[in-house]
């Protein structure tokens, strides 16, 4: 996704004096979870990106694209250049996401007419570099797919679960973890599909990155009704988004929205992402779920959204906003 720079607003209010405008019986409501962002949400710039982040007291990022290029594309200066900011700004690595198996499975062709990130035969070169990665930058989980999605993704998880199992023996011997993402353009696009999965992939190393959203896509609520589906234990990190879904809206509706809460609404589309609490996930609810749950892994916010009229950077600074408001109420 191509970041557009940031846009400067009259009248924004500084994170620092953000976070000073909770009271000070309530500390920093990232103290219960280990809450960061993906970060070139924020930035291509990686500095800029983790220099926002630590002034809304974020101590965990999770690495996808930097200064253009994907993380396993980097160059070994570009690697130790975000090893030296990580230090500078004091952050952790929670996840580096890859793009293994967001291919076509061989001899399937996908509904979407989407192309493949790396061909198959690449994925296992691309997985070596993801691990190099991982253990360069201190973090033991790396992000993965199930496969660009087809007519009738059932009928494949079989040999689906074959090449996850293949990928995770080989992170497995490195001392890493997969987290598998619920995408709905993947096989694997709904609580319930990651649930399934990883049912028939009872790899130790082998587990969730659970994104709290994307099943809107494939018909389904994602909290409660996803989040009821997965075993709990092996949800080890999540994505953060609100969606908002439904029939056509009208004309002043949109406009509404756009002006009142930045939620962009189009005739196209049965679901379009939203600023974070102007949509219709249910943040709060996942947030007391996984509190009562015991969650203690990672979590990054993933906004993705795009919209006339504010910058990426902008709309992922609102939503960072919202999800820490939200957080803050539902676990106070």
């Amino acid at each position: 996704m191509q970041r557009r720079t940031f846009l400067k607003y009259a009248g924004v209010l500084p994170a620092s004096a953000w976070l000073d405008s909770f009271d000070a019986s309530g500390a920093a409501p990232t103290g219960r979870f280990k809450l960061g962002v993906i970060s070139d949400e924020f930035s291509q710039d990686f500095e800029e990106a983790l220099r926002t982040m630590r002034g809304f007291g974020l101590q965990w990022v999770e690495i996808r694209t930097v200064w253009g290029v994907y993380n396993t594309e980097a160059t070994p200066q570009q690697l130790q250049r975000i090893k030296d900011l990580l230090n500078k700004y004091d952050f952790r690595v929670s996840v580096v996401d890859t793009a293994l198996y967001k291919c076509n499975l061989p001899g399937t062709a996908n509904v979407l007419k989407e192309k493949d990130a790396y061909p198959y035969s690449k994925q296992m070169e691309l997985l070596e570099r993801a691990i190099e990665r991982g253990q360069a930058l201190g973090t033991d989980k790396l992000r993965v797919f199930a496969f660009w999605r087809v007519a009738r993704p059932r009928d494949y998880y079989p040999r689906i679960a074959e090449e996850l199992t293949k990928a995770a023996e080989v992170a497995q011997q490195a001392g890493l973890r997969l987290v598998l993402e619920d995408e709905s353009s993947s096989n694997v696009g709904s609580g319930r599909e990651l649930a399934d999965m990883l049912k028939l992939v009872p790899a130790a190393n082998l587990g969730a990155n659970w994104d709290v959203g994307n099943g809107y896509w494939n018909g389904e609520v994602s909290f409660p009704t996803g989040y009821a589906a997965l075993d709990k234990k092996r949800i080890w990190h999540m994505h953060l988004k609100d969606v908002r879904c439904g029939a056509r809206a009208a004309a002043q509706e949109k406009a509404e929205a756009f002006r009142k809460k930045g939620a962009r609404v189009t005739e196209s589309s049965k679901c379009q992402t939203a600023i974070v609490g102007a949509g219709q996930v249910d943040l709060a609810g996942q947030f007391r779920a996984l509190a009562r749950d015991g969650y203690d892994g990672t979590m990054s916010l993933e906004p993705e959204y795009e919209a006339p009229g504010i910058s990426h950077f902008e709309a992922t600074r609102r939503s960072l906003e919202g999800l820490l408001k939200i957080m803050a109420g539902a676990v106070a």
